[in-house]
């Protein structure tokens, strides 16, 4: 799992499989502190774990 910390935010990127034994990537975001927040799955691929990761830091998050 990897966790991008701002400094009033967070982000959680982790790959895990499905009930089927596929590979997924689950996301989850949410304001530190707050129960505000959210949780999406996608179907897994390289490049865009990578998109996401440099997304993150595009944003201003840093790796915890």
């Amino acid at each position: 799992m990897r966790l991008y910390l701002s400094s009033s935010r967070f982000y959680a990127v982790a790959v895990q499989r499905d009930l089927f034994g596929e590979p997924v990537i689950v996301r989850c975001w949410g304001g530190r502190g707050s129960r505000l927040g959210g949780m999406t799955t996608e179907p897994f691929s390289w490049p865009r774990l990578h998109q996401i990761h440099k997304e993150r830091r595009r944003h201003g998050y840093s790796l915890a």
